[in-house]
């Protein structure tokens, strides 16, 4: 994955906690570098849903800040 694609791949996880959008090996990578992780509060829900970690949060802050024209 590129860089870019790793901030938009937060993004979609942080805005919705769903991975819709991001193939199965990209999950891997960002589960993989520590990123995100699974949602395990409510048994209740069908789907796998995610959150970002600490280093995940960090990340995706670091690289939306508004850039200085």
């Amino acid at each position: 994955m590129k860089h870019e694609d790793v901030v938009t791949a937060l993004k979609i996880i942080a805005e919705t906690g769903i991975a819709t959008g991001i193939s199965k090996d990209d999950l891997q990578s960002l589960k993989q570098y520590n990123l995100i992780d699974e949602d395990k509060s409510d048994k209740t829900i069908k789907y796998t849903s995610f959150l970002l970690t600490k280093k995940g949060r960090v990340m995706l802050k670091a690289n939306t800040k508004d850039k200085p024209a």
